[in-house]
């Protein structure tokens, strides 16, 4: 379910820094979330239309579960700034994360809706979970 979409200016990313940052995706987010990374969706894209303001260089927007706590969430955006900062060999300031929340009832992952973090659905789901649950 979680999903983030890097919006960098063209030609930032190699195909191989791409593939870092995706793994850096789903790596922060399940050590933050202990969601299996099966879930995890990360796409990446060039600024061919010229909306990222001047002296940005990218620009993250993840939308995830609600329910994450404030903690959660800005370790998330500050991780993955860094992160894509590193790869791509800019300033980190020039790099924005931000974070969406969205109800677990109204997404589905292996044909079932998400249980809330941290419910004891959300445990009996795991445990249950074909897909690193």
């Amino acid at each position: 379910m979680p999903f983030y979409h890097a919006l960098v200016r063209p030609e930032l990313l190699t195909l191989e820094q791409r593939q870092r940052f995706a793994a850096d995706v789903v790596e922060v987010h399940c050590d933050v979330t202990g969601a299996p990374p099966s879930f995890v969706h990360a796409l990446i894209t060039e600024d061919d239309d010229g909306t990222l303001p001047e002296g940005r260089a990218a620009t993250i927007n993840g939308t995830i579960r609600a329910g994450r706590t404030d903690a959660q969430k800005a370790e998330i955006a500050e991780r993955l700034s860094a992160a894509l900062a590193a790869i791509a060999e800019v300033e980190p300031e020039s790099v924005s994360t931000s974070t969406r929340d969205i109800q677990a009832s109204y997404t589905m992952e292996g044909g079932a809706l998400l249980p809330e973090p941290g419910s004891a659905e959300e445990q009996a789901w795991m445990a249950g979970s074909p897909t690193g649950g």
